[in-house]
């Protein structure tokens, strides 16, 4: 990687920074600029196509908001969390309108890798200054017979907000180095995998990992024609287990081999908490007032107040620490059965309606996003929502597409690999 390939800036790329940095720097917890921002973006989008699509929000939505009506809700709390919502449907639509304009998505992609390797050292610098250490890390008893950790928040909420956020970057050059077989592997695999594992969001990087099995195993046959699968999975199985001896010989209390033991023992509250208890409270809340519908937009937190006392036996709960930390779940208590009916209709709909199976980066974004669901992100994650928004843009990454391997398996290499947005794909 040259210094004259370096940062490259252009005018999308401070919206890119906004959102991966500074979308909540310095703003109430749950607060985003970019849902302060969401009258400028319908403006935007107010002379754009897409635009006919905004009418499709209210449609969907208005049988929930009878129901839950219906029902009874907190009038106040429903309003403000329904105009949240709103605005995730805005940015959703308009990170469609981004990618599809923006023609530099490579570039930004590595500049916003390097600008975070920068924030890395800085935060690593920062475990050296008491009053600058929560700025950028989260400390926190990460799991049972673990008295506490550091774990690189950068300058979101939580670490695996972070994580989250730079998981699409990550699949991009982790597939870009294996598939495509460009330089410089172990450059990018320093600069992706060093703040994952900072974060130490197993959530995440358990997600990344089955991503891109699936993906391999999915186009394995043209991926890697002959028995070149075999040969690398036999190779990494092996590194693997080597890997895994030695740590179990010279570490064998690691953080990450006793959370392993407690996820399967059960006594792992973070992961059981996005997971199974997510889906217990979820439907305890929900039948409250209608298993099929939900309770509604914002009546989570002040009916979840007593089964969250009750489930934990901790009174020490208050109504601002109230959530699901499950996006399914989240659905299932908001907008009940029908709710997470709809969710997996649209998600299977717009697989198959857009391809997704046709590009093999979309793909192991969708699966990605499709099993992070089920153990963590909630409803109004405008970082969920814009994975989901990738997977389905058929306009992007068309190097991946399945089309081009085929190309060069058969022999024919008419299709060529797309370099409009870089003078070459190694950047």
């Amino acid at each position: 990687m040259n210094m004259d390939q370096a940062i490259q800036f252009n005018k999308y790329l401070p919206v890119a920074i906004l959102y991966f940095f500074f979308n909540g720097f310095l703003l109430p917890h749950g607060l985003l600029y970019t849902t302060l921002l969401s009258p400028i973006f319908l403006i935007w989008l107010s002379k754009k196509p897409i635009i006919k699509y905004f009418w499709l929000f209210f449609v969907l939505i208005a049988p929930f908001v009878a129901a839950h009506f219906l029902h009874g809700v907190s009038g106040a709390n429903y309003l403000k969390s329904f105009l949240l919502f709103l605005s995730v449907y805005v940015f959703s639509m308009a990170a469609y309108e981004f990618l599809s304009v923006c023609g530099s998505i490579r570039i930004i992609y590595k500049d916003i890798l390097l600008i975070n390797a920068l924030f890395v050292i800085l935060a690593i610098i920062a475990l050296k200054i008491p009053s600058m250490v929560n700025r950028f890390w989260f400390t926190n008893a990460i799991t049972t017979g673990i008295v506490s950790v550091k774990r690189l928040q950068m300058l979101t909420y939580e670490p695996s907000y972070y994580s989250f956020l730079l998981a699409p970057i990550a699949l991009y050059y982790i597939l870009k180095q294996v598939i495509l077989q460009l330089p410089n592997p172990k450059t990018y695999l320093i600069l992706v995998s060093v703040p994952l594992v900072l974060s130490l969001s197993f959530g995440v990087i358990l997600g990344l990992s089955l991503s891109l099995i699936l993906t391999f195993l999915w186009g394995f046959r043209i991926l890697f024609p002959g028995n070149k699968l075999l040969f690398y999975l036999l190779i990494a199985s092996i590194l693997m287990l080597v890997l895994l001896v030695l740590v179990w010989e010279f570490f064998p209390n690691n953080l990450v081999f006793v959370r392993i033991n407690n996820v399967f023992s059960g006594r792992d509250t973070s992961f059981k908490g996005r997971t199974f208890d997510s889906f217990y409270l979820a439907w305890e809340i929900a039948r409250t007032r209608s298993i099929w519908f939900g309770v509604g937009l914002g009546q989570v937190k002040e009916i979840g107040l007593h089964y969250f006392i009750q489930f934990y036996n901790n009174t020490s709960f208050t109504i601002d620490q109230i959530g699901i930390p499950n996006a399914v779940a989240d659905t299932l208590a908001t907008f009940g059965i029908f709710g997470v009916a709809i969710r997996m209709f649209l998600e299977i709909y717009f697989f198959f309606k857009t391809r997704v199976y046709k590009n093999y980066y979309r793909l192991c974004l969708f699966f990605f996003v499709f099993i992070y669901q089920f153990t963590g992100s909630y409803i109004m994650n405008v970082a969920e929502y814009l994975v989901w928004v990738m997977a389905f843009h058929q306009g992007i990454f068309t190097e991946f597409d399945r089309s081009y391997f085929r190309s060069r398996l058969t022999g024919r290499h008419s299709i060529q690999i797309p370099i409009t947005e870089s003078h070459n794909l190694s950047e």
